[in-house]
């Protein structure tokens, strides 16, 4: 594969209005709307918020900022600043033209494992999740254990009922409000 198609991220800085979307959960639902993009389109907003024994628990790795993958026109980046959330789209100015400044996937790839690694470190007994990678992935289920890095997750289907060894870091809490 040619590295310039390799899926790369514009970073947008947002104003505390923005901030405030990404802390309630519902900046990448807004951006979604402005972008006009759907669900396929992928916007990593680098925090995520949950609903935890009736109590609103946040993790966030970094204020401030989302990214979102390249594709679109890059007046689409650009009319977001027009946005009260938005304070700037990070980019450059060369021969007169501004260009977007990207992130590597790479990058954006080793924020969200770090970030999953905070939110996995603590999942209690008895917590829906959902698996995000490796054989069970898409699957939901519920933690009964946890050893060092993997948790025991139980996973009940029709045809299946399981318990796996699931590594920490491949969990996603569900979010029950």
């Amino acid at each position: 594969m040619d590295r310039r198609d390799a899926t790369t991220w514009v970073a947008i800085g947002l104003t505390r209005a923005g901030e405030s979307l990404a802390a309630e959960g519902i900046l990448e639902k807004q951006l979604r709307r402005d972008l006009r993009v759907d669900s396929d389109f992928q916007i990593f907003v680098p925090g995520v918020v949950f609903m935890r024994n009736g109590t609103r628990t946040t993790y966030t790795l970094m204020e401030g900022y989302v990214f979102i993958q390249t594709g679109l026109d890059e007046t689409a980046y650009f009319a977001l600043e027009e946005r009260s959330y938005i304070s700037q789209v990070i980019s450059t100015m060369g021969g007169g033209l501004r260009s977007l400044s990207v992130v590597t996937d790479k990058q954006v790839q080793a924020m969200r494992v770090q970030l999953r690694k905070m939110v996995t470190s603590d999942i209690p007994i008895n917590t829906a999740v959902t698996i995000t990678e490796g054989r069970y992935r898409n699957l939901e289920g519920h933690v009964i254990g946890t050893d060092g890095d993997n948790a025991y997750v139980r996973i009940t289907l029709r045809s299946l009922d399981v318990v796996a060894t699931i590594p920490r870091v491949f969990l996603d809490e569900r979010i029950t409000e």
